[in-house]
């Protein structure tokens, strides 16, 4: 079933995520050959740049050369993003280039313009911006957000989205705040690095990377909400998207698209078809003949809009337990 994400003609609203899966091209083209109707590349992290270089800056007889190993680093990092691209580019299906955003200067705008140039179809910005200033308010960092793309949208003419943390404090506000600054969509929502520690060896390591089927119902909400408010933006669904099912439930609320990648680790790249297969099926079941037929029947502005309202457990729980 077609879809429209970003102004992008897809031959499906399965996209897969920014992940391992997207890192080579032998990898696209196994996403591409089941089905996939785009692709996000894997993430360009500056700040891998910014570590590299201070790291090697540390060793005995580099002495003072952190500014030009940024600088052959940071070439040598993004031509390999480049060259990736360039080739996925090839495949048939609209390539999303996504940066992780994280530096005060302004080196992504630059790796932004150079993906445009590669050809990437759409822009994805990674940005989380870890509030540990307890004297800057929600204001001042969602402020951040918006600068950032402001900037970006205004250096490229391919389509910018955004893919979004969860836990913000008015997730409308910020969208709306990001549609003013020239975003055309929204991803919801990122899946950070979060750490664990082993307490016996008092260290950090790394949590589970990958998403649980259950996690959907924290985006469900998020999703509808935005979809109604806010119809300008198009939204992809980028949590807990495990089957057919789930994607189904996305759409209803309002998303144009959803984001796979754990599905793919835990069922392989088949998995992307399986989910296809399943929307097309359902559709025809309910006599829809195309995705916007059905798309956004039940977000915000519904007959049942007062379900995302209500927050509290006492709809499950109104009796107490006996």
């Amino acid at each position: 079933m077609k879809a429209k994400y970003l102004g992008l003609e897809l031959k499906s609203p399965v996209i897969v995520s920014s992940s391992p899966y997207t890192a080579k091209m032998e990898h696209i083209e196994r996403c591409v050959s089941n089905g996939a109707g785009a692709v996000v590349l894997k993430s360009i992290f500056e700040e891998q740049i910014y570590r590299e270089a201070a790291s090697l800056d540390r060793m005995e007889g580099y002495g003072d050369a952190g500014e030009y190993l940024e600088r052959y680093l940071g070439d040598a990092y993004k031509g390999e993003f480049l060259e990736l691209t360039r080739r996925a580019a090839t495949t048939g299906v609209p390539v999303v280039a996504s940066i992780n955003c994280v530096g005060a200067g302004e080196a992504w705008i630059e790796y932004a313009q150079s993906m445009e140039q590669a050809g990437a179809s759409a822009l994805e910005l990674n940005i989380f911006l870890l509030p540990t200033d307890r004297h800057a308010d929600a204001v001042q960092l969602e402020q951040g957000y918006a600068e950032i793309v402001r900037k970006v949208a205004g250096a490229v003419k391919v389509p910018v989205s955004v893919k979004l943390p969860m836990r913000l404090t008015n997730v409308l506000s910020v969208c709306d705040a990001l549609l003013a600054r020239g975003a055309r969509g929204v991803v919801l929502f990122n899946r950070f690095f979060e750490p664990d520690i082993d307490i016996e060896k008092m260290s950090f390591v790394s949590g589970d990377p990958f998403s649980e089927a259950g996690e959907l119902r924290n985006v469900l909400r998020s999703t509808a909400l935005c979809a109604h408010v806010l119809p300008q933006l198009d939204i992809a669904v980028s949590t807990g998207v495990h089957d057919g099912e789930a994607a189904v439930k996305a759409l209803l609320c309002g998303a144009s698209a959803v984001q796979v990648c754990s599905a793919i680790h835990k069922s392989g790249y088949e998995v992307i078809g399986e989910i296809s297969r399943f929307i097309d099926d359902w559709a025809a079941r309910h006599g829809f003949d195309s995705l916007e037929a059905f798309r956004g029947r039940m977000d915000y502005g519904s007959a049942e809009g007062d379900h995302y309202q209500r927050v509290q457990y006492m709809k499950y729980f109104p009796h107490g337990v006996e």
